[in-house]
């Protein structure tokens, strides 16, 4: 795999915490996806020199585990190095203290794999009281990027069209009332796909028809190849659950999207047309499979 070097500097809190949780999945030999909004700022800002989006306050990370046992066993040898602190009422949670910041710094620990059911869900044990999606992972860690971090360190980092599959899953989860965060961090996506390196695909692989219809906007024709770059990776059951949930909530994803867009004038139909422009895009990528 080739490894990807960013333009820009990772910042130092974050090197230091993938260090650690890099030392214990190689001593483990578990398979480790940096995911979530910090690699939205490393795909965007580090590796690509545009804006990022939202700032994030956390760290998100993901194991292909074979067990429980086997997540819990990664959980306590982070522990068991002193830099990590548990929370007994966020189960997938850990506190990172660093010599660099007063306080301590949130890190999220996803199992998928061996662990999740038939519908991608998982269940942490014993009480079997949080649950939550993990559709899209193994995709996600299927198509990931290697990324340099420093000169003696490289991570398996979501690519831009995996985390906009996780980042559908997430919001469609937790963040349909509540919650604008995730919504916020796919505008960010379906904006600033076609800078992040699509230049010239934004003009190459949609069909002049479909040019036509998004006017040549450069990030409508963006969206639209994100939305292909995303069925191009993700299997059909995937495909299909996504395409329903957006379906089904479509109204309520194209408000959020429009709360996100500077200034009110237009946002709702710019917010449709970018969401239409990608479900397009998915679904002449799903068409050329099958």
């Amino acid at each position: 795999m080739q490894i990807i070097k960013p333009i820009k500097p990772v910042g130092v809190l974050t090197v230091e915490i993938v260090r650690e949780i890099s030392a214990v999945s190689k001593a483990l030999g578990v398979e480790l996806l940096l995911v979530g909004a910090q690699a939205k700022v490393i795909l965007l800002e580090n590796i690509h020199g545009l804006n990022p989006g939202r700032a994030t306050g956390d760290i998100d990370f993901a194991f292909a585990v074979e067990s429980w046992d086997q997540f819990h066993q990664i959980k306590q040898s982070l522990i068991a190095t002193g830099k990590f602190k548990a929370l007994s009422k966020v189960k997938q949670r850990l506190v990172y203290q660093s010599s660099l910041i007063e306080h301590g710094f949130v890190v999220d620990i996803i199992p998928f794999g061996k662990v999740q059911d038939d519908n991608n869900m998982i269940a942490w044990p014993p009480e079997l009281d949080v649950v939550m999606s993990v559709s899209g992972y193994q995709e996600a860690l299927e198509s990931a990027l290697l990324v340099e971090l420093d000169s003696d360190l490289a991570i398996k980092v979501v690519s831009l069209a995996g985390l906009a599959i996780l980042k559908i899953f997430a919001w469609s989860e937790r963040g349909t009332v509540t919650e604008n965060k995730d919504a916020l961090d796919l505008l960010t996506l379906l904006r600033s796909y076609n800078e992040a390196g699509n230049k010239d695909r934004i003009y190459e692989v949609p069909a002049p028809e479909d040019l036509d219809a998004m006017n040549y906007d450069p990030e409508l024709m963006g969206a639209w190849l994100l939305g292909y770059d995303v069925a191009a990776i993700a299997d059909q059951s995937t495909i299909e659950t996504m395409a329903g949930l957006i379906e089904s909530k479509k109204e309520n994803l194209i408000v959020q999207i429009a709360k996100s867009l500077p200034g009110n004038d237009g946002a709702l139909d710019f917010a449709e047309a970018l969401l239409s422009s990608f479900t397009h895009g998915v679904q002449q990528a799903t068409t050329k499979k099958n």
